[in-house]
C-alpha cells in the first residue's frame, strides 16, 4: 500500500469489506438456484457494478491488494453463470434479464485490468 495515509486505506478496507458482502450475495444466490427458488439477480448486478468501480478509482498499490477477492468474485460469478445455465439452458433471449453473463464478463476485464497492473 502506498503512503496515501488513513483515508486510502479506509477505502481500501470498505471496499475489501463490500466485496465480501458481494461475495456472500453471490454464494446465496448459487444456493438459492440449488433449491429450485427465484433468484432477483438485478440488485446483485448493480452491487457488483459498483464495487468494481470503487476498486478501479483506489490507487495502484491499493488495487492490487484487491486482487485474490476481485478472483473471488469472478470464480463466483462463473459459478452462478454455470448453474443459470445448467438449469435453464443457454438462453441468449434472457441474458440481459439474467445479466450473469454480463456482468461475469465486465467484472472479468476489470479483474484482468487490475491484474496487467501487478505485472
Amino acid at each position: 500500500m502506498t503512503n496515501a495515509g488513513p483515508e486510502a486505506a479506509l477505502k481500501l478496507e470498505t471496499v475489501k469489506a463490500e466485496l465480501l458482502k458481494v461475495d456472500s450475495l453471490i454464494g446465496t444466490a448459487v444456493r438459492l438456484l440449488s433449491e429450485g427458488r427465484v433468484v432477483e439477480l438485478t440488485a446483485l448486478e448493480a452491487r457488483t457494478r459498483q464495487v468494481c468501480d470503487a476498486a478501479l478509482a483506489l490507487g495502484a498499490d491499493e488495487r492490487r491488494a484487491l486482487v485474490p477477492a476481485m478472483e473471488a468474485l469472478l470464480n463466483g460469478l462463473d459459478t452462478l453463470t454455470a448453474n443459470l445455465n445448467e438449469k435453464f439452458g443457454d438462453m441468449p433471449a434472457m441474458s440481459s434479464t439474467v445479466g450473469a453473463d454480463t456482468a461475469s464478463s465486465a467484472y472479468g476485464q476489470v479483474l484482468k485490468h487490475l491484474v496487467t497492473e501487478t505485472r
